[in-house]
């Protein structure tokens, strides 16, 4: 699988989450790329999974980014609702590709959610 088809599987996945409100102020990010567009990455985005080394969890803990909405609350964007033989096939690409790279896994993650954004953004609706 590429990296592309990675991030094509991840963002065809996220799409489906909105629209979204901040809990906080109740901004309503009505696609995935208004979502990008307001707010900010925050911190490392997380496999729980992937960290644990289950490649194959039969009640998976998820993936996790944050982002700071403009108020300053943060939201995130979980692997929840992922079917599970798809949430299967990319912690399997990651853990391969973390391998063949020789880097960690949150360099591998911050990449994708960069790349992620960036494709999102660069798309129009």
């Amino acid at each position: 699988m590429s990296e592309n088809t990675v991030i094509e599987m991840i963002i065809d996945h996220l799409k489906g989450r909105f629209p979204k409100d901040c809990p906080r102020c109740q901004r309503r990010f009505v696609t995935l790329r208004d979502f990008y567009l307001h707010t900010t990455a925050v911190g490392n985005p997380v496999s729980h999974d992937l960290e644990a080394g289950d490649l194959t969890p039969q009640s998976p803990l998820g993936a996790v980014a944050v982002s700071s909405c403009q108020c300053g609350e943060p939201i995130a964007l979980t692997s929840a609702g992922m079917p599970i033989f798809r949430y299967w096939s990319l912690l399997l690409w990651a853990s391969t590709e973390t391998r063949r790279r020789s880097i960690p896994v949150a360099e591998l993650l911050n990449g994708l959610r960069d790349k992620v954004r960036a494709k999102v953004l660069s798309d129009s609706d």
